[in-house]
């Protein structure tokens, strides 16, 4: 339930700083890391509304960011381009969830159990995150309508066939 909550209400917030895009994802994707750093702190005597807090927090940081990233990928990019750039951010993220989940099971897999295997794994996967949070938040850059101009210019040109006109 934790979970669907954030992922359902902060879009709706995340519109209002969308003027923002780089303080959007790097705040949401901080917020991902750090629920994951929390929930890892969770063990069998731990309540359900500590862990369903921390579910709360990873819920909101996927509910802020995953929706700027996808406008952000689609936005920077001339408009008969927007359908490639929406297919690439999907695989992107199907991509980083597929590794999150490998990376999180072979910790798994050197534990003797689940309970000891569960912390270690969830600190690893939010020190990815969170490297992952630095890095956008360095490289993302916006691109302007005259940045998209000159690439919509510079595509045209170089799709042209070749030879004398």
């Amino acid at each position: 339930m934790p979970l669907t909550i954030g992922m359902a209400l902060v879009p709706k917030l995340a519109v209002r700083w969308s003027h923002r895009p780089r303080a959007v994802i790097g705040t949401g994707l901080a917020l991902i890391g750090l629920g994951l750093l929390g929930a890892s702190t969770a063990d069998a005597g731990t309540p359900y509304w500590t862990y369903a807090c921390w579910l709360l927090v990873i819920s909101a940081g996927t509910g802020l960011s995953m929706p700027a990233l996808t406008v952000g990928v689609v936005g920077s990019l001339p408009p008969h381009r927007t359908g490639l750039g929406s297919g690439l951010g999907t695989s992107a993220r199907e991509l980083g969830a597929a590794l999150g989940v490998a990376v999180t099971g072979t910790i798994l897999a050197a534990h003797p159990d689940l309970g000891h295997g569960m912390g270690p794994a969830l600190r690893t996967v939010a020190v990815i995150v969170l490297a992952a949070t630095a890095v956008v938040i360095v490289g993302y850059r916006t691109r302007t309508p005259a940045t998209r101009t000159i690439a919509s210019e510079e595509e045209r040109v170089l799709s042209r066939p070749a030879g004398p006109s």
